[in-house]
C-alpha cells in the first residue's frame, strides 16, 4: 500500500520526553515534566473571572492585540519596537517560524546539545541540516563562544541559543553572548534566542543576545514565568525585514494566538499578579535547595548545579555498565520505582549519561521521588 506521507515527515514523532510521560500511570511520582507545579496566579483567575462577559473574543489582529505587543516591546531587552513583535500560541509556534522563516532546504542550523529536542525535529521539518555544538559536561555544560564558533561552516544560515538552558539550567554569561554575537554578525549567521525560561534564574538576571545583535528572534512565553502553560501565549521579536512575511505566516498557520489568554496576558505583563510570580519564584530557589540536598542525603550521585530553569541533572554515568544507558534506567526507575525522569539522550549525545529531574514538583513528590531514586541504585 503506498503512504500519502510527505518525505518530511518520515520519523516525526512525540518527543521522548512525552512518550516516557505517557507510559506513567497516576500513581507515579513525575518528575519528568517541564511544567510548574504551581496553578495560575489567583488574580489572573480573578481578572479573567471579573471581565471576560464585557469582552469581545472575536479575532484580534494577526500579530496580536497591540497593547500587548506594546507591553513586550518595551520588557525586552531586544531593540525591537512593538510593530516587529508577534504573539504566537506558545513559544513553539515562535520556534516553528523562526526556522521556516529564515531556513531553506540544506542549510544548517547549529542547535544545542545537550538541548530541547524539539529544535532538531523542527528543523528537519523545514528541510534544514541540524548540526549540533556540544556543550562539555567535563565543563558543566558551560557555555562559551570559542568552543562554538568551530561548529560553524559555509553552510551555517542559523544558530538557535538557549538560556537559561533546558535540561542544564546554565545561564550563559554575557561576555560570551557578546562575543558570540560579534563573530556571528561577521559572517551574516542568524541567531534564533530561546528565553522561555528568563524569568527563572537563582543568581543574575540572564542576558540577552540581542543585546548585542539584531539580525536575531527573540522567543518567550508566559507558560513557565507565570504557570500559564495551558493558556498557550509565547511570543517572538524579530528584524524589520521580517516583519510582513512573519505575520503573513503566522496568520496562515493559526489566525491569531488565543484571544482570551492575550488579555490575561495583558494583565500579567502590567503586574497585577508580580507578587505572586515572585514568591513561586522564590519557592523554586527553596525546592532547588531542597532537589540538591536530597541528592546528597539519598543517592551517591554527582549533579550539576543549575543557576536558572527548574531541572537538575543527576550523572548516573558510573551507573551504566551495571544499569544501562539513560534511557533503560529511566526506563526501569519508571517500572520499579513509579517515578518519572527524563533520560540525558532525549536532549542529545552530550546529554547521555544524565537524568533530568525537575524541582518543580511539590516538595514531598521531590522528597520521594528522589528517595526512591536513590533506593533504585542502592539495590
Amino acid at each position: 500500500m503506498s503512504s500519502f506521507l510527505s518525505q518530511r515527515m518520515q520519523g516525526v514523532e512525540q518527543s521522548l520526553i512525552r512518550r516516557i510521560n505517557d507510559m506513567a500511570d497516576p500513581s507515579c511520582i513525575n518528575l519528568g515534566l517541564g511544567e510548574p507545579s504551581f496553578p495560575t496566579p489567583e488574580k489572573l483567575r480573578d481578572f479573567l473571572k471579573e471581565n471576560i462577559d464585557s469582552w469581545h473574543l472575536g479575532y484580534s489582529p494577526n500579530a496580536g492585540i497591540p497593547e500587548l505587543r506594546k507591553l513586550i516591546a518595551e520588557k525586552s531587552s531586544s531593540r525591537a519596537p512593538a510593530d516587529q513583535v508577534c504573539i504566537t500560541v506558545g513559544s513553539e509556534e515562535a520556534l516553528f517560524l523562526s526556522l521556516i522563516a529564515t531556513v531553506d532546504p540544506g542549510d544548517e542550523v547549529l542547535i544545542p546539545d545537550p538541548g530541547f529536542s524539539t529544535y532538531e525535529t523542527i528543523t528537519k521539518i523545514v528541510d534544514g541540516v541540524p548540526k549540533k555544538y556540544t556543550l562539555d559536561p567535563a565543563k558543566n555544560f558551560a557555555f562559551r563562544a570559542d568552543d562554538i564558533e568551530k561548529f560553524i561552516s559555509g553552510k551555517t544560515k542559523v544558530i538557535i541559543i538557549n538560556s537559561p538552558n533546558n535540561p542544564t539550567g546554565a545561564v550563559y554569561p554575557d561576555k560570551e553572548l557578546e562575543k558570540l554575537a560579534a563573530f556571528l554578525m561577521d559572517r551574516q549567521i542568524f541567531a534564533v534566542s530561546d528565553e522561555v525560561y528568563q524569568d527563572i534564574f537563582f543568581d543574575e538576571l540572564p542576558p540577552s543576545i540581542s543585546r548585542h545583535m539584531e539580525n536575531c528572534v527573540v522567543i518567550n512565553s508566559l507558560s513557565k514565568s507565570f504557570s500559564m502553560t495551558g493558556w498557550r501565549i509565547g511570543w517572538c521579536l524579530f528584524p524589520e525585514e521580517m516583519k510582513i512575511p512573519f505575520i503573513g505566516l503566522h496568520q496562515m498557520a493559526v489566525m491569531c494566538a488565543p484571544v482570551i489568554s492575550q488579555k490575561v496576558a495583558v494583565a500579567a505583563l502590567q503586574g497585577i499578579a508580580e507578587e505572586e510570580k515572585n514568591k513561586n519564584l522564590e519557592e523554586l530557589r527553596r525546592r532547588r535547595k531542597l532537589a540538591m540536598s536530597c541528592i546528597e542525603k539519598y543517592t551517591d550521585l554527582d549533579y550539576v548545579k543549575p543557576s536558572g530553569t527548574f531541572y537538575i541533572l543527576v550523572d548516573v554515568r558510573e551507573k551504566s555498565l551495571r544499569f544501562g544507558n539513560s534511557l533503560d534506567i529511566t526506563l526501569n526507575i519508571l517500572e520499579k520505582q513509579k517515578v518519572v525522569t527524563v533520560p540525558g539522550e532525549a536532549f542529545g549525545k552530550a546529554g547521555e549519561g544524565f537524568l533530568r529531574l525537575s524541582f518543580a514538583a511539590a516538595p514531598k513528590n521531590i522528597e520521594e521521588g528522589i528517595r526512591r531514586i536513590g533506593h533504585f541504585f542502592m539495590k
